[in-house]
């Protein structure tokens, strides 16, 4: 469990460090209406790393070799399909004016992505 504890501490460095761009970037008038997206695109983007974490650690103890790269590819599509549908259902509701409501969503997703692929390359060195 010391190594969620530490996932838990690492995600929560990246959500402070996440905070001030985000500010930044809600600060120009075309985003200032955006911050729900941001705040929703978070909330899923972080509930899909702790979920990954947990399947990645639980899969380098499993015997199947194969159990991690099935983790990493249901997580890419999950993330995949979970965007869209957000994106799309933003649009509908919010009648944005324009299509740079992308912007913040990109720079979470671009951020997360980092995170994610950082701590998968350290669950994957754990395996033997």
């Amino acid at each position: 469990m010391n190594n969620f504890l530490l996932f838990i501490k690492k995600l929560g460095v990246l959500l402070l460090l996440l905070a001030p761009v985000l500010v930044f970037v809600h600060s120009f008038e075309s985003q200032k209406n955006t911050v729900d997206l941001s705040l929703i695109s978070i909330c899923i983007f972080t509930i899909l790393s702790i979920l990954l974490f947990l399947m990645l650690h639980r899969s380098v103890k499993s015997p199947n070799r194969q159990l991690f790269i099935s983790y990493t590819m249901l997580n890419t599509l999950v993330r995949m399909v979970l965007s869209i549908t957000l994106l799309v259902t933003y649009k509908k509701v919010s009648h944005p004016s324009d299509a740079s409501f992308i912007i913040p969503f990109l720079v979470i997703y671009v951020i997360f992505t980092i995170f994610e692929t950082k701590f998968m390359l350290q669950i994957a060195n754990q395996k033997p």
